[in-house]
């Protein structure tokens, strides 16, 4: 049925727009600006930029820039944001913030990507189906200081807004080490009435490792068209993805010659999945007024995987979701914003986990039905009562409810509700031009994981078990100095109740934690070509109440994460530039077990990408070099055992884009 009403709706967005390309009207784009060189936070407005937080901006003129190899790679020269690669095809990487494995709660184009209940980790966002080609821009807000945003906002948000249409077409080709070769084609016409934006992706690897292919389809349509002065933009999405995986290798073995490197723990892991996505998106002209978003989702996902000495297991999600996102933003005065609205989610579907021996089931230990509806009210207001200060203040109120049939335990299986109410306040002072001082305080949370409200291995249940909080406080600044540097501080501390993490191939409750850390960013413009760039995170993280006091460290939390590099774009004239952008990430030590005697040491990559464009065409080539052979961003201890992901030395590419 979800298929049938899938195709239906991309059947009726091309009719209307073929019917409407007799009556050209340039529909003016949102401006976006290219350099967020510092966040505009004294001002009334409902962008991210204007919250009392530490607020970063990736633009589509960033990206063109980067070596994205991966999906989550536009994030790698984020301040504060450890990318952690799990060398598991697509299922599911990490991104670390402020101490938290997998903090984000993430979004795009106002539809949420986090899954609740996946059996592998509550909260995953699986991201892969992104094409860097279809954003136009991304926000990372630090903290869950915005009361627009919920479940699942720990460590901070990422909202995605993906283009309505483009300066032109594009069709491009890549081609890269151990047989990855990507397509790309995106069709763009600004003067059609509506404007279509259309990219279609395809991309295939053999990888560097046994058994670490991948493929993946990505079909994405997009139409926006006028009503009045506002726009409604029809979004369909399609993907489509088979990996293999090649698992984690005993660190020692590989040392020793016990395995090769490129050797693969189980030949028949990896996995495969689909995802299907609609969304209708209403933005008034301006910031003031009603904005909308309507959505429907489902997602099959599966993932098989061998953690020795465990047999392999084979994880199945399977879920339909839909949901909505509406809220007014009144602004009566240019000194005051109020922002009143909902937002809802209602999902279906499964969580499985079964014992499997070369992918044929063997047994089944984790069976789950579940339907989880939530509804969110929020209010935020802004105010200026002095030209130099500005108030931000906001509530939400979210309630929960839950159906589960747990098949292997039925006495645990069962329905409740819950709810949370998670208050945010803070200020800026503005005492001089290019100067921002900023402080927060705000309450986020996660809902119950199903392992906590019906386990599979005892006899308990509790459905009315309250969302985890998480309790945040900011203060910081950023300036712009002399028109050439660009700084900004942040100091945070954040507690946070029932913490759980992904440890090989279990979940687990590591209880109440507490994290204090501060984040450092520098961009110096040394002329209008040439940009120095660096920042510097720190956190130190512990457990408030583990059974033995030795036992308190948070495992695989970077103590540190550096990143430093330059940014070159020269203009040779007569439609000719070159750009040159190299970087390298610092990750720093990281304890591997709970008392901290097994540390993964310090190690850093290094990304770089050159580009050259005349006229219409565009060729780029790019490297990533990982100098250490025994240590990754996917390391964990698995069966007493330090285990990694080991990573080839050089990985290059190069492609030609075409402008149309």
């Amino acid at each position: 049925m979800f298929l049938r009403l899938f195709a239906l709706a991309i059947f009726i967005t091309l009719v209307m727009w073929q019917n409407s390309l007799a009556k050209v009207t340039v529909i003016p784009e949102v401006e976006v600006v290219g350099e967020a060189i510092i966040e505009d936070k004294g001002n009334i407005s409902i962008k991210s930029e204007a919250l009392p937080a530490q607020v970063q901006v990736i633009t589509d003129e960033d990206l063109e820039k980067m070596n994205v190899r991966h999906y989550w790679d536009i994030f790698r020269k984020t301040p504060g944001v450890a990318v952690i690669n799990m060398g598991q095809g697509d299922a599911g990487d990490r991104l670390g913030t402020r101490g938290f494995w997998a903090g984000f709660a993430i979004f795009v184009d106002g539809v949420p990507l986090n899954m609740p209940h996946h059996n592998h980790l509550h909260g995953l966002a699986d991201s892969s189906w992104l094409v860097p080609e279809m954003i136009e821009r991304v926000e990372v807000i630090k903290g869950p200081f915005s009361a627009l945003y919920g479940n699942f906002a720990l460590g901070g948000v990422i909202n995605i807004i993906t283009k309505r249409s483009d300066k032109s077409s594009t069709v491009g080709i890549e081609a890269g080490s151990y047989d990855s070769y990507r397509g790309l084609a995106s069709f763009s016409k600004q003067d059609y009435n509506p404007p279509p934006f259309l990219a279609y992706e395809a991309f295939t690897k053999n990888g560097y490792r046994d058994n670490s292919h991948l493929e993946r389809y990505n079909l994405f349509n997009k139409l926006t068209f006028p009503i009045r002065d506002c726009k409604l933009s029809i979004r369909a999405s399609y993907t489509k993805r088979d990996w293999g995986a090649a698992g984690y290798l005993p660190v020692d073995d590989v040392k020793q010659g016990v395995v090769k490197k490129t050797d693969a723990v189980n030949p028949t892991d990896g996995g495969y999945s689909e995802y299907y996505n609609l969304v209708f998106n209403y933005t008034p002209k301006g910031e003031a007024g009603f904005h909308g978003t309507l959505y429907a989702s489902k997602e099959d996902f599966n993932r098989i995987a061998t953690f020795t000495p465990s047999p392999q297991r084979w994880e199945h999600n399977e879920r339909t979701y839909f949901g909505w996102n509406l809220l007014y933003n009144y602004m009566p005065l240019k000194t005051l914003s109020v922002i009143a609205g909902t937002d809802g989610r209602y999902d279906d579907g499964k969580a499985q986990r079964f014992n499997t021996v070369n992918r044929q089931k063997t047994g089944t230990i984790e069976d789950w039905d579940i339907k989880e509806f939530g509804v969110g009210l929020f209010l935020q207001a802004q105010y200026k009562p002095l030209d130099f200060l500005k108030i931000v203040g906001g509530v939400r109120y979210d309630w929960f409810n839950f159906d589960v049939e747990n098949r292997i335990r039925p006495q645990n299986s069962g329905s409740g509700d819950t709810s949370i109410v998670s208050p945010k306040i803070g200020f800026v002072i503005t005492p001089m031009k290019n100067l921002n001082i900023f402080a927060n305080k705000g309450l986020g949370f996660r809902t119950p994981f199903i392992r906590e409200m019906s386990p599979t291995d005892r006899d308990y249940k509790n459905f009315t078990l309250k969302p985890a909080k998480v309790d945040t406080w900011d203060l910081g600044f950023n300036t712009f100095l002399c028109d050439k540097l660009h700084l900004s501080f942040d100091y945070f501390q954040t507690d946070m109740e029932r913490e759980i993490r992904a440890v090989g191939a279990d979940v687990l409750n590591i209880g109440q934690s507490k994290r204090d850390g501060y984040e450092i960013e520098a961009r110096f413009y040394a002329t209008d070509e040439l940009s120095f760039y660096g920042s510097y995170s720190w956190v130190k993280g512990r457990i408030k109440n583990p059974a033995v006091a030795s036992e308190n460290r948070i495992t695989n939390m970077p103590e540190s994460y550096t990143i430093g590099g330059i940014e070159w774009t020269k203009n040779l004239g007569e439609q000719k530039n070159l750009t040159f952008d190299i970087y390298t990430q610092v990750y720093g030590k990281t304890p591997l077990n709970s008392t901290g005697s097994i540390m993964r040491g310090s190690f850093e990559k290094y990304y770089s990408k050159i580009s050259y464009r005349v006229k219409n065409t565009t060729i780029y080539a790019g490297a990533i070099y990982h100098p250490k052979d025994y240590i990754s961003e996917g390391e964990f201890i698995v069966g007493g055992k330090d285990v990694y992901d080991p990573r080839p030395r050089w990985d290059l590419n190069a492609g030609i884009k075409y402008h149309f």
